[in-house]
């Protein structure tokens, strides 16, 4: 009896559509993607409750007053020259007195370029610590987001000083916050604030640790050490 033949064509398509169907049932239906995580983080509760913003913070305060003090002794003494002057025995108007009196001078000009040379300094300390910070947030929040598997985190930066300041340097920390701003966001399900989980592992003592050794590698003093006065190493 002679065997029956099946086209060649046939074959191949037979033989397609059988490995199309095998390989559906190993794999089975394609899985559906899984939902897009996102949070949001309230950027100036991060920053008013930072514990190393407020460490930060005290030491530029102190240098503020320790600069505020010196130049207060300066003009004190500047002033009380003056009053030695004039009640000196040099008669006003004379050469001696004239003289002395320009000497008066160019130390009041002296100290004025003095103030404007040290409030330059402790005015950019001020932002580096700011930008310290806001850095050091962005990377805890960036920590966070990769550990707990967020595919979006979005910052929101609602008004939390509730009418109080908290001192003006906290007043300018807020400012410089507000300018920093590029997005706000709007609306979002309360499901998706995830600030305080981020605050507590921003002031977890194993975080603070980790951004005060990475401040000393950059170079910067220690949290909590006043910034050292630079007039004393300059020459007269």
């Amino acid at each position: 009896m002679q065997r029956a033949r099946i086209p060649t064509g046939a074959l191949a398509f037979a033989l397609a559509t059988g490995a199309v169907a095998t390989v559906v049932a190993q794999q089975g239906q394609p899985q559906a993607r899984r939902p897009l995580k996102v949070g949001v983080v309230d950027i100036g509760i991060l920053f008013r409750d930072y514990k190393r913003k407020d460490v930060l913070e005290q030491a530029v305060n102190a240098e503020r007053e320790r600069v505020k003090t010196e130049i207060e002794a300066a003009r004190k003494e500047i002033q009380q020259e003056r009053v030695g002057l004039d009640n000196g025995p040099f008669r006003e108007g004379s050469e001696p007195y004239l003289q002395a009196l320009d000497q008066i001078k160019l130390k009041q000009y002296q100290l004025e370029l003095k103030v404007e040379r040290l409030q330059g300094a402790l005015k950019k300390r001020v932002e580096e610590l700011t930008l310290q910070v806001l850095t050091e947030i962005e990377r805890t929040i960036e920590a966070y987001g990769k550990r707990h598997g967020y595919d979006l985190i979005l910052k929101s930066d609602k008004d939390t000083t509730g009418g109080d300041a908290r001192g003006e340097l906290a007043q300018q920390f807020q400012e410089r916050i507000f300018r920093a701003q590029i997005s706000h966001v709007l609306f979002y399900d309360g499901g998706m604030e995830i600030s305080a989980a981020v605050l507590q592992t921003l002031n977890s003592d194993e975080n603070l640790r980790e951004m005060e050794r990475r401040a000393a590698e950059r170079g910067k003093p220690a949290a909590g050490a006043p910034a050292a006065a630079d007039d004393k190493t300059r020459k007269p």
